[in-house]
């Protein structure tokens, strides 16, 4: 029967004190990738939401003709 060769193994130690490993950027992209897409939406909504509401300027030149004021 054949042996299998030992393999040596080097645990070479990760550096401390950085916070974005590749691991933990890796785990984090698509919740990052998500939080990137969401804000577009609510942002183009917001824009689109904006765009469609009347101005004020605007109904001050549809009533021009009738400056009435009518006290009750």
């Amino acid at each position: 029967m054949a042996t299998q060769p030992k393999r040596i193994i080097t645990n070479q130690p990760k550096e401390k004190g950085t916070y974005l490993h590749k691991d933990n950027w890796e785990v984090m992209k698509p919740f990052v990738h998500f939080a990137f897409k969401a804000t577009a939406i609510i942002g183009s909504t917001l824009l689109a939401i904006v765009k469609l509401a009347p101005k004020a300027l605007e109904h001050k030149t549809e009533n021009e003709k009738n400056n009435k004021v009518i006290k009750i």
